[in-house]
Formats: C-alpha cells, structure tokens, sequence
C-alpha cells in the first residue's frame, strides 16, 4: 500500500511538472508581444499553485498563501518602500484597485492602473492553474489545453514578431509525455489495477523513448517548403483597403498607413504645471513611404544615457541666451515607459527611474529601473524655451551650408513614385522666396489659403497605388494634423529642405493658475498631435505648424536690421492670424452627427456614474467588506442551513428521476458534515458507517433504493415520496 501510494506521488509530481512547463509557454510569448516586465514573478506563481496542489494543502491556507504571493508581488512592482512605516502602500494599493474597477465598468481601459492589470493577470493565471489541476487531478485529461497551447503559439508566430521554433518543439515533447502519462492514470483507475514501480516502467521508458525518437527524427529529417504563401502581407492590405471604421484618437507608435476617421476621446494623459504652454515631444520619423512615416533605420532602444538630475544629451537647436529657464512637473495618469519632453530639455528629476536612454533613431525617451523599462507616475523637467533669431534663419539659403554632413540626407528622402504634381506645386509655392525659413513658411501658410478643412470624421484613406500627400493636396483637402504635418514635410523636401515628422501632444487646456506665473494644463488624447521640424545649420531643428486651427507658440526676435514697412505690417498681421487660429479648435470636440451626439449622451453618463462612484467610495468599500464579511459568516455557517436549503428545494419537486439528485446532495451534505466516504469505500459499506454513527437505519434504506435505481435501470423504484420523509430526517441530522 506504501509503496502504490509512492508511485502515485511521483506520477502526480511528473504530471504537475509537465503542466507546469506548458502552461510556462502560455508566458513566454509576452516579452515578445508586449511590455510586460518581472515575468519570472508570473512563473513563480504558477509553480507556487501546483505545489500546493501537490501537497494537497488545506484550500484555506492555500488561498491565504496566494493572496500574500500576489501582494507581495503588487507592493514590490508597484510600491517600492519599506514594508512597515513610510507611505501607507496597503491603502494605496486598494484605493489603485478601486479606482481602476471603476475604470473597468465606464469601459475606460486605457486609464486602468498597471496595479489592477497586474492583478488581473494573477487571477487569470490563478484559475488556469486550478483548471490544469482539475484537468489532471480529476479528469485526467488535458488534450484541449494541449491543442490550445499548439495554436496560441502558432498564431503568435504568424502574426507577431515572436519565433515560435522551439516553442512547438517544447509543446510537441511536453503534450505527449502528458497525455500518454494521463492515458496510464486513465487505465489503472478504470481497471482498479494496483500502480507499481515495475509497471510504471514499462510503461514509462518505451513512451519516453517514442517521443525522443519521434521529436529527434522530426527535426533532423528535412522540410518541404510552405505550400501556402505567408498570410500577413494579404491580411494587412485587405485591412488596409476595407479599413475598420472610425479609430480613436491618441499616442500609437505604428504610422506606417495614415489617413481615415477618429472619434475623439478624452482620456486624460497627464496634467502638467509648467510656466508657459508648448508642445510636448515624444517622437520622430524621418521616412515617408507613400502612405505613412516609417524609421530609415531598425529603432534598438540604443543611444545616449543619463540619470536624474544630470544634463539630458539631446541638442535640438541652439539654446538663445536670452532664453529662460523654465520648470515642468509632470503629473502622469495615463502611464507609458516613454517620457512626454518639452522643446531644450535642460534635466529631469525623477524617484522611479535610476537611467534614461535617448533612442538615435527616433529621439524617443524611455525610462529604466534595474535594467527594465519602467513607467513613471510623476517626473519633473527644467528646460529653456525655444526662441530664435529671424536673421539667423533667413541667413540660410541653399544646400551648400550643410555639405560633408550625409546623416541629413535621410530627411530629404522621398518615394520614388510620388507624383510629379507634388514637387511642382512645391516649387510654385517657394518660388517667390529666397531663404528656407521663408520657404517653410510660405508652405506653413499655404494650407490656411481658404480651400483646405479641418475634419477628423471624413477623411479619405488612399487606396492601391495612391499617394498620401498628393491625395490630400490635389483631390480631399481635407484631414487633420497627420495630413497636414506629413504635406509639408513632402512638400520642404521636393525643394531640397530637410524636415521630419514629429509626435506628440499638444498644450492642452488650461485648468487653473497655481501662482508665480505657474498654470495647470490637462493633456488627454485629444491633443495627441504631429508637426514640422526643420533643419537649419545654424540653428537646428525648428518645429513648425502646418495644420489649421493650431499655433506652436515659437518665439522669434525680429532683430532684423533694416525692416521695411510692408514687412513691419506683415509681421503683426502674421501674429494677429497666428492668435486667431485657435478658434477652429472647438470644432473638432462638438459632434457632428447623431451618433456623435450619442456617444456624448453615453460618456456624459458614465461620467456622472465615475463621480457618483468617487463620491461614496467610503461608502461602497465599507459595503462591500460588510458584505465580504457576511459572504464569509454565511459560507462557513453552511452546514446548518444548507440541508433547509435542500429540503426546500426537492420538495416541490415529485418528477421521475430526482430521487438519484437527491441522494447524491445528501452524499454531499454528510462530506461537509465531516463523514466523508473513502474513494474505495463501496455505498452499502459506507452507509453502515452513516447508521451506526446516527444510530438509524435510513442511510441504508436510502442507499438500496438508490442501488436498485442504479444498477437495475429500475425506473418503477424511482418513488421520491415514498423515500422522502427518510431522507429529510437524516439530512436534518447533518445541521449539527
């Protein structure tokens, strides 16, 4: 008997160490497809699961050990600090979890907090793992999971940057290691046979050489090629062509096909307290493809590094002297592991990160912590406002003031097919003009001449060979930043003036004066936002703003020597227009149909929903602990009313065939009552057992009616009221 219940053991370890190592490629993929960081704590829980499986331990103090796992986890990721003392990281962590349950039922999910995505991830890790125990423990079959596991990781291999190679290699071996092992268990249980080492082997060492065997032929033996061509390029361009309805407006780091519809949407980003309101930075993009922006180069990650509070080494123009330095906290709701950067970022200062790394490629800002991008909640930058010299930037003239400099060469890249028409316009609009700032900005200027609209709810989405700017340009004119700021940088370089494509977000609204010449700004996705730059030597890059409606706030000296009148007119009628072209703004929030207006109606409401919720938080977190508290008190208490409970509800019920459901509940009830029936314990044996304990004989009289049912297929013995006053007696009994 010791030796078969050792036997069972190692096959149970085997079993759980097998499902362990599947279920771990369920992980894997994530460092490929996402930003998830810290896998290994994800692993360890799901190792931590079935060893208490394993062991079979009391489901309380399994579940008390999970739940201090997972908190355990949540605290180190997300609320360094001392465990004891300092900030009230228990408090903070269940506030985070409330708000982002709120979050969850007004459908915001942009705004759940990294804290509850963490923790719903455990859950659902916690019941794949019970579910993977049940399977093998209970049913002792896993082939669905199995099949699951083979296309989860076939369809990431196709559709997403991860190499699943080894991955089916692993799954192969794993899955048929399992079902054979669980086909074994299968067998001895059905036939009752007794499990011994000897027969445990020779079951063992021949499955064990099959799969070796099978996997090692497998892989050396040689491939015949795909007979089907790769199904991504067709899946792209049929969405591409059909394209999906209207997106939502935000930060996305994939450009490569513009164009088409957005429905706003307000999800705050950050708030920020600054003194003045610019444009706020995050990326560049220096190759235009004929439908979107790509990167010339492959975006590593790589490039310059620097800690808080160390001077930033990024220099996208000359710093003015005259230029003050400013101040900027940054308040972030909507985290990223990139940072939001104004215009000559001087430092930033900031607890949560411990290294910054400037990307070459795209400039693009991430912040790190042991190693791992991390996302920060709150930073700080000083910076020098942008200001810059009207006769520096008309002193350029030509190419020839950036010759011997081939990186800049990317910014004049164009596709070879864009149409003609494009590069004549552009020399149409610059040919009164002698300098590039000039040049920039008859260009700039050239989309406010009346025959181009703003809309962001009609915009078209060039189709088959059709270019993205000449479309706009020659045929819609109509879109929003994107085709604006993308028209532009077209049009500088069919003049040969180097210009990328930036990103971002805009100033935002204005929501209240802090003092010393401080304002409070909200950014939300609405003000996600694309410019200009462009290249002066002797100057750097110099952001401008193509698209109607929004101004970019640069400051100019006009510290020209000889001014005539009619450039001294222009130049406060420039500024007025410049003032002035704010107020197309609002009219990209109204809605402009029926359904917008729907959409309002539904965002107003579960904005009063939010407040209501923010409102009584007390309220509901002391209700839902008093009825956690009660759940409890009643799930314990079970014992004494759950045999009411079912007397209740078997007794309106006379119907042939509930007498067998009913025995089967009073099985149930005298388990929870503590006289549990051993797994080789027959019925007749255990309801001896039962009378002698309540010193009856209705657990026997019960138990032959059920046989007779059962085993004779009798259905005339199916007699629930002649048996029913037996039963309610003895169920009474079991309330303790």
């Amino acid at each position: 008997m010791i030796q078969r219940i050792g036997w069972e053991k190692l096959s149970m370890f085997i079993l759980y160490c097998l499902s362990f190592f599947l279920l771990w490629e369920w992980i894997r993929p994530l460092n490929a497809i996402s930003d998830t960081g810290y896998l290994h704590y994800f692993v360890i829980f799901i190792g931590l699961s079935f060893l208490l499986y394993f062991f079979q331990v009391d489901w309380r103090i399994s579940n008390i050990v999970k739940v201090l796992f997972v908190v355990f986890v949540l605290r180190s990721l997300h609320f360094p600090g001392p465990l004891f003392g300092g900030e009230p990281w228990i408090s903070s962590l269940i506030l985070s979890l409330w708000d982002s349950v709120v979050l969850t039922i007004e459908q915001n999910w942009n705004n759940i907090s990294n804290v509850y995505r963490s923790f719903l991830f455990f859950i659902l890790l916690w019941l794949t793992t019970y579910l993977v125990h049940y399977w093998i423990a209970v049913r002792k079959q896993l082939f669905l999971f199995y099949v699951f596991t083979i296309i989860y990781v076939a369809l990431l291999d196709t559709f997403s940057p991860y190499s699943g190679d080894s991955a089916i290699i692993r799954i192969i071996i794993i899955g048929f290691l399992l079902m054979g092992l669980l086909a074994l268990q299968r067998i001895v249980d059905k036939e009752k046979l007794q499990q011994s080492g000897r027969q445990y082997r020779k079951w063992l060492v021949p499955l064990v050489i099959m799969v070796a065997f099978s996997s090692v032929a497998a892989y050396a033996a040689p491939k015949a090629e795909p007979l089907w061509p790769d199904p991504v390029p067709f899946i792209q361009s049929f969405a591409g062509d059909s394209g999906t309805g209207p997106r939502q407006i935000g930060y996305g780091m994939d450009d490569s096909a513009l164009g088409g519809s957005f429905i706003g949407d307000d999800t705050k980003v950050f708030d920020v307290i600054t003194d003045g309101d610019q444009y706020w930075r995050i990326e560049t993009k220096d190759l235009y493809t004929g439908k979107g922006w790509e990167n010339s180069e492959d975006v590593s990650g790589a490039g310059p590094a620097f800690v808080s509070g160390d001077p930033v080494p990024l220099n996208l123009s000359v710093i003015n002297e005259e230029s003050e330095t400013k101040t900027a906290t940054l308040d972030i709701s909507l985290e990223y592991t990139h940072l939001v950067y104004p215009y000559n970022p001087m430092s930033v200062e900031s607890d949560g990160a411990d290294l910054f790394i400037i990307d070459e490629v795209n400039e693009k800002m991430t912040s790190y912590e042991e190693s791992e991008p991390t996302r920060l909640s709150q930073y700080e930058w000083a910076f020098r406002e942008p200001r810059y010299s009207l006769t520096a930037l008309r002193e350029t003239v030509g190419q020839g003031q950036f010759e011997g400099t081939p990186e800049l060469d990317q910014y004049l890249q164009l596709p070879d097919n864009l149409p003609d028409r494009v590069r004549e316009l552009a020399a149409q609009i610059t040919a009164d003009q002698d300098n590039w700032y000039d040049k920039a900005n008859a260009v700039e200027s050239y989309f406010a001449n009346g025959e181009f609209t703003y809309d962001q709810t009609d915009v078209a989405v060039p189709q088959g060979n059709q270019d993205y700017v000449d479309q706009f340009l020659f045929e819609t004119q109509r879109g929003y930043c994107d085709n604006f700021s993308t028209s532009m940088v077209v049009l500088l370089r069919s003049v040969d003036i180097p210009a990328r494509w930036v990103k971002g977000y805009t100033e935002g609204e204005a929501v209240r004066s802090v003092g010393n010449g401080q304002t409070e700004y909200t950014v939300t996705n609405n003000n996600a936002h694309s410019w200009v730059e462009v290249f002066f030597p002797e100057l750097g890059w110099v952001p401008f703003e193509p698209t109607i409606g929004f101004s970019n706030n640069v400051s100019l000296d006009y510290d020209l020597e000889l001014e005539t009148e009619s450039e001294a007119a222009d130049t406060p009628e420039q500024e007025q227009q410049e003032v002035e072209q704010p107020s197309p703004i609002p009219e990209e929030e109204e809605p402009t149909d029926s359904e917008d207006a729907g959409a309002a109606s539904s965002n107003s409401f579960w904005m009063q929903l939010k407040q209501f919720f923010d409102e009584q938080r007390s309220a509901f977190i002391i209700s839902g602990l008093l009825f956690a508290a009660a759940g409890i008190a009643l799930y314990r208490m079970r014992l004494k009313w759950m045999p009411y409970v079912l007397i209740l509800y078997y007794s309106k019920r006379n119907k042939q065939g509930i007498y067998p459901k009913a025995y089967l509940s009073l099985l149930k009830q005298l388990d929870r009552y503590g006289l549990k029936r051993k797994d080789t314990q027959t019925l007749r044996s255990y309801a001896k057992e039962i009378d002698n304990f309540f010193g009856s004989t209705e657990m026997s009289k019960l138990t032959s009616q059920y046989e007779r049912i059962l085993y004779r297929q009798d259905s005339q013995g199916d007699d629930w009221s002649d048996m029913r006053e037996l039963w309610e007696n003895l169920i009474k009994r079991t309330t303790g």
